[in-house]
């Protein structure tokens, strides 16, 4: 089958339901959460501090989970993310507060994260693609090589030689939105471009979906394989960038928490863990779901932990509903028994 058929019948399978039957639950459920705070607690939920709060406090999380999206895509996953997020972040301050008498600081300093966050995606791409290593062991451990790098580079602390530019472009907005959210829309959207329509973006889909397949094609695995690592370490330095432009600093240990939550993300969006299934756009939607609850419970006065219980139940909730609500409806047909 020429590479052409291959890739008209998988577009045909995505069209089928896949990718948007998951996005409509995943809205579903944003605007189910919405509505039960917007009558709960209307005055702090509905105000413009709460949506300025989850318009700021999404883009490095959306970043982060369209990374770590990119490698289930194939069928892996990347566990490195936050340690190249943070080390490109420490290499941004770093090279930043060495020019900060030069006019071309703030570039150097975000093509000096850029590389790095490449760098490192070349390193788990090696393992992976040219030395055969499981995804999840190559990126565990060069997780703790990247947040050890980013621990001695620091020094333990955190480090501060940011430019006034750079930290205050986390404070402009625009159209009443922050300028950092319409970064991470910018970048989402390259995302979605790279993914639904190009050829690499096919063949990725390709090699999560059906690795034989893609060998009868004559499609290179190891190659998509560095192309994506590659890309995943890519937007994890562009997350680095948004973190230390929103926190004016670069810690090592900055968002020990945000790998979970990338896999939460992309499970709650309809990425597949098996591979073969992305949407950019769900995992959009469901880093706002979880910030609106997140904003919600804390408006309700509920304490961190609240958020952390409600953030689980709502991932075992959506999985569940993932994996038996198919079967259920399956079921019913089966027995010729009407839905209404």
């Amino acid at each position: 089958m020429s590479d052409q058929g291959v890739q008209s019948r998988l577009r045909g399978l995505m069209r089928a339901g896949g990718d948007r039957a998951g996005l409509r639950r995943m809205l579903v459920v944003a605007a189910t959460i919405f509505v039960v705070f917007s009558v709960a607690a209307p005055q702090a939920f509905l105000s413009i501090d709460n949506f300025q709060y989850v318009a700021l406090s999404s883009p490095e999380i959306v970043l982060i989970s369209l990374a770590m999206s990119l490698a289930m895509l194939t069928a892996g996953i990347d566990l490195s993310v936050v340690a190249v997020a943070n080390l490109s972040a420490i290499a941004a301050a770093q090279v930043m507060g060495s020019w900060s008498s030069s006019p071309w600081g703030t570039a150097a300093g975000v093509a000096a994260a850029l590389g790095v966050a490449l760098a490192c995606g070349l390193a788990n791409a090696w393992l992976i693609a040219r030395c055969g290593i499981p995804p999840i062991l190559a990126t565990l451990g060069s997780s703790q090589l990247f947040a050890g790098l980013s621990l001695v580079w620091s020094g333990g602390a955190v480090v501060k030689g940011f430019p006034p530019e750079f930290t205050r472009f986390a404070l402009t907005t625009f159209a009443g939105i922050p300028s950092l959210f319409w970064t991470m829309a910018g970048v989402a959207v390259l995302v979605a471009w790279l993914v639904g329509g190009t050829r690499l973006g096919f063949r990725m889909r390709m090699v999560g979906d059906n690795p034989q397949a893609a060998d009868f094609s004559g499609i290179d695995r190891a190659r998509v394989l560095v192309w994506t690592y590659v890309l995943s370490a890519g937007l994890a330095g562009v997350a680095g960038l948004v973190i230390s432009s929103r926190a004016s600093g670069a810690n090592s240990q900055y968002g020990a928490s945000y790998v979970l939550l990338a896999i939460v993300v992309a499970v709650l969006a309809g990425v597949d863990p098996d591979g073969g299934r992305i949407t950019v756009v769900g995992v959009v939607i469901a880093v706002v779901t979880i910030q609106m609850l997140g904003s919600g419970l804390l408006a309700l006065q509920g304490s961190s932990h609240v958020v952390n219980i409600a953030q689980g139940l709502l991932l075992i909730g959506m999985v569940l509903f993932n994996t038996w609500g198919p079967r259920a409806v399956d079921h019913l047909r089966s027995r010729k028994v009407p839905l209404s």
